[in-house]
């Protein structure tokens, strides 16, 4: 696939440490069924408070833009309302480069998978 950005999100319970998963819809396109971080989607242009940032955004470490994406989509999937969500309490820890095919869905010459930063 193309390359293009996404994030993901691990959410902890501060008072146990336990981390919250959930399992990708059966309907998914890829990896259906699989047991999955707490929430994973891509920045969208256009949004307000922004969710695109910018190199120097990701070089010092703010990512406020993929910050509120998250929240964002964590409302969306997950049904947790933003002000449960304080934006400080999110950490960046790292950029990667991912790239993953979906062979189990599709066999050895998937066309479909994952290609993200």
């Amino acid at each position: 696939g193309i390359l293009h950005r996404a994030f993901s999100v691990f959410l902890f319970d501060e008072s146990t440490g336990e981390l919250l998963l959930q399992q990708r819809a059966s309907t998914k396109i890829t990896f259906p069924n699989v047991w999955t971080n707490t929430c994973c989607s891509h920045p969208l242009h256009g949004m307000e408070p922004p969710e695109v940032d910018k190199p120097e955004d990701v070089a010092n470490g703010t990512v406020m833009g993929a910050k509120h994406a998250a929240i964002r989509k964590l409302f969306h999937e997950l049904g947790i309302p933003p002000a449960e969500l304080p934006v400080e309490k999110f950490k960046f820890l790292t950029r990667l480069h991912y790239w993953a095919a979906d062979t189990v869905t599709h066999g050895k010459t998937s066309p479909w998978g994952e290609h993200e930063i």
